[in-house]
């Protein structure tokens, strides 16, 4: 899966990303809401290494798309999807960024080109996204794009980098929506 928008390359992740991708996912304050721990450079070769053969569209199994800012050639986030394992017109997202690169736009332009490609040329039905209920950087992203708000999940989450359980909220668009 290859797109282009106006400033990024939405890729494969390669092994010659592996210093800009360590770069951001081995940030705690990158990973603060997401479902992994700050990577070590074992960790993100390894991590990269697995995604070698990944194609988008098997049932329950997550893919990674690099995003590369096209003035700067490097990788400054990257985004996973998964199509549910009971419904693979249905796709879960979720999405990382540099810190550096965060409030810029750079989130909503791949977003949607990714989106865009979901809807209106591999059949999805249905976007949803999975946020930590005090990720208010990434709630205000999916609400500025007109996801829904479906349900709050209590103590949902372990995380073990806090050693306790966490909230999250679920969001999701329907294919009619993105259209409007």
């Amino acid at each position: 899966m290859n797109l282009e928008t106006e400033r990024l390359y939405i890729r494969p992740i390669k092994s010659e990303d592996l210093d800009d991708f360590l770069e951001y996912r081995s940030d705690p304050k990158v990973c603060e809401f997401q479902g992994f721990q700050p990577m070590t450079r074992e960790t993100a070769a390894k991590f990269i290494e697995n995604l070698k053969n990944a194609e988008f569209g098997i049932a329950g199994e997550w893919i990674q798309l690099g995003v590369e800012l096209k003035d700067e050639k490097k990788l400054i986030g990257d985004i996973g999807l998964k199509p549910e394992s009971y419904e693979t017109r249905i796709v879960e997202f979720g999405v990382t960024f540099s810190a550096k690169y965060q409030k810029k736009g750079f989130a909503r332009e791949a977003l949607s080109g990714v989106f865009d490609l979901l809807f209106q040329r591999v059949g999805t039905h249905r976007i949803i996204g999975i946020t930590d209920v005090k990720n208010e950087n990434c709630i205000k992203l999916l609400e500025s794009m007109n996801f829904r708000r479906e349900a709050e999940f209590k103590q949902s989450f372990w995380d073990q980098g806090k050693n306790k359980w966490r909230d999250e909220f679920l969001y999701a668009m329907l294919k009619k929506d993105w259209n409007k």
